[in-house]
């Protein structure tokens, strides 16, 4: 059995019948655009985070018992001075013309203030019916800012900033419905503040769930279309023959067109991460193309016939690929132990993009070969009229191998020196993440965020859900005495800039003749929808909301730590009464914490397990030993790049870690498979590793370089974790170039030298016993065309006979 236990044999099958697989995925391409078409794109930020965990389980119930909770679209308006007659009235009609919207529930905003109310239960609006210039809009300001349901919320100090919050009825919209109802706030903004210097920004989770659709799908069309236009031009600037583009393009466009079917079948939706895989497919059916075409065309060089040039690429190089292709594959589906299923999914269609990148190539390079270079002439030796890139890579690669046969100790210790030192800084990076970073930068709806944190009390929430057992009474003094403890615990926090709960209303209502008791009757009988955001009396719930601006997991982690603490002193004064902190951004932080630990574990396992496999596959436990420290190199010099940007550990990062590792290690199967293969060939242990490094040494060179510039263009995206991950599998691919090149050659150096020193001297030869006859002394005529023949192999020339196998 084969290194790639026997699967690179489809090429050979192909190669022979090179039309009929040309007319199989003709034909099947079709059914897979079909599908492709019909493509889903999912931007729920919450998706991320599912898991079976209590934290998320309390999230869906707050969603559940509050379904306006994560519904809202967030108005920043901001002028000169929002206090301003002409203004206030713009914004006031603003305010009514958003509630004739068919799919708004109510709408709140500084008109929403009122007058705590009168002994018969009315409660005046703060704001006249009219304000013209002869309003006094000064003492108008400080009623509103004092105003316990507008304070710190709705209005900026300044007053030059002011929120408005859309409450969408509670209903399920698609994201062409969410975006026709932002044109319609922004057409309705746009008539009302004609005239005045107010202008309207529009965010919260809803309007972002349209950016990052459109986001989405920008990159989509952005990635597919510069990874094949950008290795595409390589290739043709790497070959010089627009065949050899063709043969490695035309299995990366259709491998694509097969991933987005596949995915629309099994019901895969494109999100922040899958967004990526297109990307992961077109490098890897590009890097293996190209270590069968230049073998192709080097079996060409050396004056093979076609058909042999492609059978021997597909045997020497196709182990190889089927190795990488697995070893990538395992790397993705060490990802599915992770119990998020966000993280796992994106596994097992990214492992699913890798089996089927693997298939186009093997099935159709040869295929192609096989018809478009029939009438390739035979052109000069190997190394020969070689155009100028070629010659230089064999330059590089000749002397690399000169450097590691005259100091492989001091180039092997440098490498181990540098990956212990790396994987110390990678060690030293914490957990670190902020949900914001899901989301694309550079547009209204992020600048609209980042006013929110610095001016209006802060765009994250944390949820306090409180719930009695059924036998309480709900509206009860005593529901009142626990909003009012579990409000303070929040105050208490300094980073929690407002706090909103019934405790407010009860606050509100004591500013005049009605009674604090009161509350409950006061805001049923008007029918307030306010008291459906605070409590829930079919789920005998309340809910409490704190706002905070922007921060990451590892500052939030031990603010809700404190919180905690005070909790439990509330939950053993309230037997039987349940507090849970609950909220996408303590989800998140809490989730993404143990999603790296998670995800560190899987990609150790899958770094072990595939160290194994390459022993297995070479038949050579010595080898799989000697490759963990190039292995580990790239992963190692990922988190030093980390560490030297302050980026932290995220669950994007490692994630990164886990896809480049897979398609690192690829290079050092190839040189590891070519080593061997040389090592058969010769005893002599440095003559092995030139020849390995000048047959893979410029594969390598240009594979990385087509690596880097596909996933490369992920930097591009809109998106922040899309662009982290670009510059980390950059990293990766680079450190991992290296380790193959350099660092992986030195240490077979090392070690061969080292074990053949340790073998015993041979014993010296025995005179050889008297000759039998034998049958071809019976036959001198055939007997002496058997020597013949030996007597032509030792004389052949040992560069003639490398170049024919």
């Amino acid at each position: 059995m084969t290194a790639g236990f026997g699967l690179e044999k489809l090429g050979l099958l192909t190669a022979r019948h090179p039309k009929a697989t040309l007319l199989f995925f003709a034909l099947t391409l079709p059914i897979f655009l079909f599908f492709a078409a019909r493509l889903e794109f999912s931007s729920d930020i919450r998706e991320i985070f599912r898991s079976q965990s209590e934290g998320f389980a309390v999230l869906e119930d707050v969603g559940k018992q509050y379904p306006a909770s994560g519904r809202d679209v967030l108005l920043v308006v901001d002028g000169n001075n929002i206090f301003e007659p002409k203004a206030l009235s713009a914004l006031r009609f603003l305010h009514l013309d958003l509630g004739l919207i068919p799919d708004v529930d109510f709408v709140l905003s500084i008109f929403s203030a009122r007058y705590p109310p009168d002994e018969n239960g009315n409660a005046e609006s703060l704001f006249p019916a009219e304000i013209t210039a002869g309003t006094d809009v000064e003492a108008l300001r400080k009623k509103v800012e004092t105003h316990p349901l507008v304070a710190d919320k709705l209005l900026s100090e300044d007053a030059k900033r002011a929120l408005i919050v859309v409450a969408l009825k509670p209903e399920d919209r698609g994201v062409e419905d969410l975006e026709s109802l932002i044109d319609e706030i922004n057409e309705t903004a746009e008539t009302v503040f004609e005239g005045t210097d107010l202008k309207l920004r529009i965010t919260g989770l809803s309007a972002l769930r349209v950016e990052i659709i459109g986001a989405l799908v920008r990159d989509q069309g952005r990635f597919a279309l510069a990874g094949l236009i950008v290795c595409l031009g390589l290739c043709w600037f790497f070959f010089r023959r627009w065949a050899y583009v063709a043969m490695a393009g035309a299995p990366a466009a259709i491998a694509v067109i097969w991933l987005a079917g596949s995915m629309a079948i099994v019901g895969q939706e494109v999100n922040v991460l899958t967004n990526i895989i297109p990307v992961l497919v077109i490098v890897l059916v590009f890097s293996d193309a190209l270590h069968l075409l230049f073998g192709v065309r080097r079996n060409i060089a050396a004056g093979q016939e076609l058909g042999e040039a492609i059978d021997t690429a597909v045997l020497e190089v196709g182990p190889a690929c089927v190795l990488t292709s697995v070893t990538t594959t395992l790397a993705l589906l060490s990802l599915t132990l992770v119990p998020h299923e966000f993280i796992s999914r994106f596994g097992l269609t990214a492992a699913l993009g890798t089996a089927i990148a693997y298939c186009a190539t093997i099935a159709l390079v040869p295929a192609m070969s096989a018809i478009f270079l029939a009438r390739t002439p035979r052109k000069r030796p190997a190394g020969q009229g070689e155009y100028w890139f070629g010659r230089a890579t064999m330059s590089i690669s000749g002397s690399v191998a000169r450097m590691i046969s005259s100091a492989p100790y001091a180039v092997a210790g440098t490498g181990v020196v540098v990956t212990v030192v790396a994987g110390l800084l990678y060690a030293q990076n914490t957990p670190r993440y902020s949900y914001q970073e899901n989301l694309p930068e550079g547009n209204a709806a992020f600048a609209a965020i980042e006013d929110i944190d610095a001016y209006l009390g802060g765009s994250n929430s944390l949820h306090l859900l409180i719930r009695w057992p059924g036998a309480h009474e709900l509206h009860s003094p005593e529901t009142l005495k626990v909003i009012r403890a579990a409000h303070d615990a929040l105050k208490a926090e300094p980073q929690f800039q407002s706090v909103s709960s019934m405790r407010d209303v009860e606050e509100w209502m004591a500013g005049g003749t009605g009674s604090r008791s009161d509350v409950f009757n006061f805001l049923e009988k008007a029918n307030s929808p306010l008291s459906r955001r605070l409590t829930s009396k079919e789920f005998n719930s309340a809910l409490l909301t704190a706002q905070f601006p922007a921060m990451d997991s590892s500052q939030l982690i031990p603010i809700l730590n404190e919180l905690e603490g005070r909790l439990d002193t509330l939950r053993s004064e309230n037997p039987g009464v349940k507090f849970d902190v609950t909220g996408l951004t303590p989800l998140s932080a809490t989730s993404s914490t143990e999603m790296i630990g998670k995800l560190n574990q899987s990609l150790a396992m899958a770094i072990g397990v595939i160290i194994i496999l390459i022993g297995f596959a070479l038949r050579s436990f010595r080898y799989g030993l000697v490759s963990i420290a190039p292995n580990l190199l790239p992963i190692a010099a990922g988190g030093t790049f980390l560490y030297l940007n302050r980026h932290g550990l995220q669950f994007t990062t490692v994630v990164a870690f886990t896809v480049a590792f897979g398609i690192a290690v690829d290079s050092t199967i190839h040189v590891l498979n070519r080593y061997r293969l040389e090592r058969e060939r010769t005893p002599n242990i440095d003559e092995a590793v030139q020849s390995t490094l000048m047959a893979v040494g410029p594969v390598l060179m240009v594979a990385t370089i087509i690596l880097i510039s596909g996933v490369g263009i992920t930097i591009i995206s809109e998106l922040p974790m899309v662009q982290l991950y670009g510059q980390i599998s950059s990293v990766v691919l680079v450190t991992a170039f290296l380790g193959a090149m350099v660092f992986l050659p030195a240490l077979l150096t090392v070690t061969d030298k080292w074990f053949a020193a340790e073998q015993p001297a041979p014993a010296p030869a025995k005179a050889p016993a008297p000759a039998k006859r034998t049958a071809s002394a019976k036959r001198p005529a055939q007997a002496k065309r058997t020597a013949a023949r030996k007597n032509r192999r030792r004389t052949e020339p040992v560069a003639k006979r490398k170049q024919a196998s």
